[in-house]
């Protein structure tokens, strides 16, 4: 079976539990890492993505699929540059142009989803805590300035890219945009959450599936 690590979102990683342990069922080693912003790893993303490329250079083993959620897609696309990664899949990848200030970005991430599936604010608070404000403040401004169309062209792995309909970071322009001239695959989920596979883990287990069988 492969091996599998995910990069949960900003901060959060609760709501990624249900889809780790759905990959295990299948019988695939999963790692789901600490979340971006946790005290014990690094709080800027361009330094999230190469503490975890650190981390797979020194297991000396590769990696089948990395996943990356959210802005842990970023982090992942980093880390893809400068370690053995077979496959990169981007759920919900930031930020879109559109977005990239402090004001809009911030207001964008406390709207959160309004999907019926995905965590309210309250929900995700015991995560929050174990980054803090300060922590977090930091992690999302270097989400700005870590282009993820600059890092997908030099990745030489399989680029899988999820769009998600609800999601109120990206849009389908961009998310497609990524996935031009053949760079990545765009895979376009209409009433998924921009938390997929929150809620939706049959779906995402078969989606790696498919990509590991490849």
């Amino acid at each position: 079976m492969a091996s599998i690590l995910i990069v949960p979102g900003l901060a959060v990683r609760s709501y990624a539990v249900p889809a780790a342990e759905g990959l295990r069922v299948d019988g695939h080693t999963v790692d789901l890492l600490p979340a971006p912003t946790w005290r014990g790893v690094p709080d800027e993303l361009l330094r999230y993505g190469r503490w975890l490329a650190e981390r797979v250079r020194a297991s000396g083993s590769p990696v089948d699929l990395l996943v990356g959620l959210s802005l842990g897609t970023q982090a992942a696309a980093v880390a893809a540059l400068d370690c053995d990664v077979r496959r990169l899949l981007l759920v919900s990848p930031t930020v879109d142009p559109s977005r990239r200030s402090r004001g809009r970005l911030l207001a964008s991430w406390l709207h959160g989803d309004r999907h019926p599936d995905s965590e309210s604010l309250g929900q995700q608070a015991p995560d929050w805590a174990r980054a803090g404000p300060g922590r977090i403040y930091r992690g999302m401004m270097s989400a700005i300035h870590l282009p993820l169309e600059d890092l997908l062209p030099e990745v030489s792995a399989e680029v899988t890219i999820v769009h998600a309909g609800w999601d109120n970071l990206t849009s389908f322009t961009y998310a497609a945009s990524l996935a031009s001239d053949g760079v990545a695959q765009l895979v376009e989920l209409p009433a998924a959450p921009h938390s997929w596979p929150i809620g939706d883990i049959p779906r995402f287990r078969s989606l790696v599936r498919d990509l590991l069988s490849t």
